[in-house]
């Protein structure tokens, strides 16, 4: 009993989280709704809004939200069935020290949106308070969110059910104005945007809103799952449903009022007091699961106690803020959705063909380093940026997939053959 507890108090990084531990639906939907309800989501669609007719960024954000809810409802099903994190099953992936490099990297880019976070939280205050520093205020923010990550999942789901009312009602609400702002439906149906983007584009905009929290973020949270069906229904409902709905309030917002950043909307709408919580709320909710995540993959690679990682991932996150990263938010997205699909197309592939049968206990992970799957990664990215016709994001993804799956008929190390299933 006493190791439990003291796994509990760490968040389990070092061992599956067991069943008498796990979350209700309820909660775990509370601490997971602070990454649905985000301003960063809305931003993502107010860069489709500025890009494309109202249809076209339809059409982008569907195939994105298709794309992400296959790869949810996968990760989702892995961390529910094994009770792992993600820094623990990418072990299988990439062998024990394969994995850290993978893991280091993916975890590095969720302090990479921490920063954009918190750049949005010190600008949208600054917006409301021109006196607070929006540079000053951007690191205060990054303490904040360190602070609330070091409680863990108790803390994020107490947080995360503040996100729902204030984004969901008053996103909806924010849309409604905007629609009846351009003349109704025809109306937003009729705007042509004064620049455009490609569909290709857009979509890696749909995608990259949620991509890196697809791969690392989600099976951390969804290891507490009941069951397979608790996490296959939540990813669906998340990334089917709510993200796509963040999408459209984001771009109908950009281009009902120009402005991008869902407070300004909301203020050049007369809603200045609920755009004012938003740009808290919606900021600090994933933010916080950002350092939550990258701590665990980071404290179960370098065997430090969960609360002491946060500290460090926040000293990382407070940097990248003092570096003004949030100036590379839309090139952070693309890239994210260029590479992030070829990672989650190895851990697919695996779940699906090569342990479908169950996972070997961790103690006997056998491969240092699993080439196939650095290999299969490497793939992936360069079919990414290929150009090939059609979806770039696809080809990365199905690239790694058939890749990895026939390099593990190759070799007597494969892991189809040396792990008892």
């Amino acid at each position: 009993m006493a190791d439990t507890k003291k796994e509990s108090s760490s968040q389990f990084a070092s061992q599956a989280v067991p069943m008498d531990q796990r979350m209700k639906t309820t909660s775990l939907f509370g601490a997971m709704s602070g990454f649905i309800f985000m301003t960063t989501s809305l931003q993502a669609g107010a860069n489709m809004g500025f890009g494309g007719d109202f249809k076209t960024v339809l059409a982008a954000i569907a195939v994105g939200a298709v794309f992400l809810t296959v790869i949810a409802v996968v990760m989702g099903c892995a961390a529910a069935k094994t009770g792992m994190t993600f820094g623990q099953l990418i072990n299988y992936a990439y062998g024990k020290h394969g994995s850290k490099i993978i893991g280091f990297l993916l975890a590095f880019s969720l302090l990479g949106w921490t920063a954009v976070d918190a750049g949005l939280m010190g600008s949208a205050i600054n917006a409301f308070f021109p006196s607070v520093p929006q540079y000053a205020m951007s690191l205060i923010a990054v303490v904040l969110f360190t602070a609330t990550a070091a409680f863990g999942m108790s803390a994020m789901s107490k947080l995360g059910t503040i996100c729902i009312p204030v984004i969901g009602i008053f996103g909806v609400v924010s849309a409604v104005i905007g629609v009846r702002s351009l003349g109704g439906m025809s109306g937003l149906m009729a705007y042509e945007p004064s620049t455009t983007l490609s569909f290709g584009s857009m979509v890696g905009l749909a995608i990259g809103s949620w991509i890196g929290c697809a791969c690392s973020l989600l099976p951390d949270f969804m290891r507490f799952a009941k069951n397979t069906k608790v996490a296959a229904g939540l990813g669906i409902l998340f990334m089917l449903i709510l993200n796509p709905l963040m999408l459209i309030i984001g771009a109908v917002g950009a281009i009902a009022t120009g402005y991008g950043d869902m407070p300004y909307v909301l203020a050049a709408q007369g809603l200045a007091i609920p755009g004012l919580l938003i740009g808290i709320f919606g900021n600090w909710g994933p933010a916080q699961g950002n350092e939550y995540s990258c701590a665990l993959t980071w404290g179960n690679m370098f065997k430090l106690e969960h609360k002491k990682m946060t500290m460090i991932c926040g000293v990382v996150a407070l940097i990248l803020t003092a570096m003004n990263f949030f100036q590379y938010f839309g090139t952070f997205l693309i890239f994210l959705s260029n590479c992030v699909p070829a990672i989650i197309g190895v851990f697919m592939a695996d779940y699906l063909y090569t342990y479908r049968n169950g996972y070997p206990e961790m103690e006997k992970v056998k491969l240092n380093w699993d080439w196939r799957g650095l290999v299969s990664v490497a793939a992936g990215i360069l079919l990414a940026y290929l150009g090939l016709p059609g979806i770039s994001q696809i080809w990365c993804v199905g690239g790694a997939v058939v890749l990895r799956v026939v390099l593990n008929s190759i070799g007597s190390d494969s892991p189809t053959k040396i792990y008892d299933k």
